[in-house]
C-alpha cells in the first residue's frame, strides 16, 4: 500500500457560516492536535445582532481563523460580512447558485456550516464581487479609496428659486 497526498487546503484555519434572520450556524476547521494531517471541527450558533455578531468574530480569532465563507442568500448575509470584514477577517461570500451545484450538500443549517467551512477551505468555489461597504455620512472615490464627508446639497438664497411655479 502507497501512502496517498490528501486535497490541498487553500486556507489551515477557515470557517463556514451558515446565515438565517434570526441567526448564524457557524463551523470551524482548524489542524488537528493530535493526528497530522487530520482537520478538528466545532460547531456553535450566534445570533443576529451586534453584539452576538463581536462575539463571534471574537470566538474565530480565538481559533485563529484567517478565512470565512458564507453564501449569499436574501440580504441576512450583509451585516454580517461587513462586521466580519471590519473586524479584519477575511471573508469569501459564494454565489447560492453554484453552492447549490456542488454534490452532496447537506440539509441542515448545521450541516452546512461544516459544508461551507469545507468549500472555504479547498477553495472549491470562487468568491462572489463584493462593493466596499459605505457609511452614511461618507462618499468613497474609487481611484484612491480615500473617504472623504459628502457635500452638503446646495442652499437656494430664499428669495429666488430655481424651479418655476409655472406662472
Amino acid at each position: 500500500m502507497q501512502d496517498a497526498e490528501d486535497e490541498p487546503l487553500f486556507a489551515e484555519r477557515v470557517a463556514g457560516l451558515d446565515i438565517a434572520k434570526a441567526g448564524v450556524d457557524v463551523a470551524i476547521r482548524v489542524p488537528g492536535d493530535s493526528n497530522p494531517g487530520r482537520r478538528q471541527q466545532e460547531t456553535r450558533a450566534f445570533g443576529t445582532t451586534r453584539r452576538e455578531l463581536l462575539a463571534l468574530a471574537d470566538w474565530l480569532r480565538c481559533w485563529g481563523v484567517t478565512k470565512v465563507g458564507m453564501e449569499a442568500t436574501g440580504d441576512y448575509w450583509k451585516p454580517v460580512f461587513f462586521l466580519l470584514e471590519s473586524q479584519g477577517l477575511g471573508c469569501d461570500l459564494y454565489n447560492a447558485a453554484q453552492v447549490k451545484a456542488l454534490p452532496d450538500r447537506p440539509k441542515t443549517d448545521r450541516a452546512d456550516s461544516i459544508w461551507l467551512a469545507r468549500i472555504t477551505e479547498r477553495g472549491m468555489i470562487s468568491s462572489s464581487f463584493v462593493p466596499p461597504s459605505r457609511s452614511a455620512g461618507s462618499a468613497r472615490t474609487p481611484a484612491t479609496g480615500v473617504t472623504s464627508p459628502r457635500p452638503a446639497p446646495p442652499r437656494s438664497s430664499g428669495s429666488k428659486s430655481c424651479w418655476r411655479t409655472g406662472t
